[in-house]
């Protein structure tokens, strides 16, 4: 049976794209699993004791050197993933970041 997805903003698979958790000081950047309007889904393998609550700020790695920074909070932590929710008044970061994403597919 599948499970009913009730978020409010469809996800956009990524292939390639990275975020670094600014917080973090467990090293290199993490995978971003998926994209939305309203959070993303990160690889979560970082060592840091980051609680689900957690004010974050995101780096996302964007081609030719560019980067985006969005600030979030952790909503959940589960089998190697976190899943972050972007704060509302990051609309505008966030939807720059989700074209620059689309454009690299």
């Amino acid at each position: 049976m599948n499970a009913i997805d009730r978020r409010r903003y469809p996800r956009q698979r990524t292939s390639g794209l990275a975020a670094e958790v600014l917080q973090s000081r467990s090293g290199p950047a993490t995978a971003v699993i998926d994209l939305s309007e309203g959070g993303a889904c990160l690889d979560w393998s970082l060592t840091d004791r980051i609680a689900i609550g957690s004010h974050v700020r995101l780096r996302f790695l964007l081609p030719g050197e560019q980067t985006s920074e969005v600030d979030g909070r952790v909503v959940r932590i589960a089998r190697g993933h976190a899943g972050i929710e972007f704060l509302p008044e990051q609309r505008e970061i966030v939807l720059q970041l989700l074209a620059e994403a689309r454009s690299d597919d």
